[in-house]
């Protein structure tokens, strides 16, 4: 199933060239060339770049009504939507002992193991990746893992859109585990002047 579906999307240009997982012919090389591309370009015009690692929920967190609006939006055809908003549909996770059975809903969620857990996890972050970003931001992602790199240090912007997509899709960015970094010419204490904020706080700076 997840095969003919991504069979569409690559066969139509579906998903985002800046998702770089479990895609062919596509891989970590790629991404860090990318992001070494733009780094170089912004110190030869004599700017900076702000660069940000953010830590995003796993695999377990995927909410499927949103997995499910973007094979629309992705045109999927209409017997694989149906497939997978019956994959989707009335599934429970069971936990037996010797003498106890406990069942709940299960509402979210690709693992990261599974046959159909990287295709519909890309399915997914490909609205992210495709928000109205500035000119002055890309952003990079490999399977869950994200890099938003701003030519300059005002990236706030559209981290904030970033953060409204995470709470339309009922995921979370962790601030505390997300790091920023500010790549210049200049002397490291420069650094001390990147003042960027996720979920209202700042996260921690790398180096310390």
């Amino acid at each position: 199933m997840v095969d003919r579906i991504m069979h569409h999307v690559h066969s139509n240009a579906g998903l985002n060239s800046n998702q770089h997982g479990f895609i062919p012919q596509r891989g970590t090389v790629d991404a860090a060339i990318s992001v070494k591309e733009i780094i170089e370009g912004n110190l030869k015009e004599k700017d900076c770049t702000s660069v940000v690692s953010l830590d995003v929920q796993a695999f377990d967190a995927a909410w499927w009504p949103s997995i499910l609006r973007n094979l629309k939006e992705l045109k999927c055809p209409k017997k694989l939507f149906n497939l997978s908003k019956s994959y989707f549909s009335n599934r429970m996770a069971s936990l037996c002992g010797n003498t106890l059975k406990k069942e709940k809903p299960v509402t979210m969620g690709c693992p990261q193991v599974s046959c159909s857990g990287s295709g519909f996890w890309n399915i997914l972050y490909n609205s992210l990746l495709n928000l109205n970003f500035t000119h002055r931001t890309r952003v990079f992602a490999f399977a869950d893992d994200l890099m938003v790199l701003t030519r300059g240090k005002y990236a706030n912007q559209d981290l904030k859109k970033m953060e409204n997509w995470a709470k339309e899709n009922k995921m979370y960015f962790n601030e505390n585990k997300s790091r920023v970094l500010l790549v210049t010419t200049k002397t490291s204490g420069d650094n001390r002047t990147l003042n960027i904020y996720l979920n209202n706080k700042r996260p921690e700076k790398y180096p310390k």
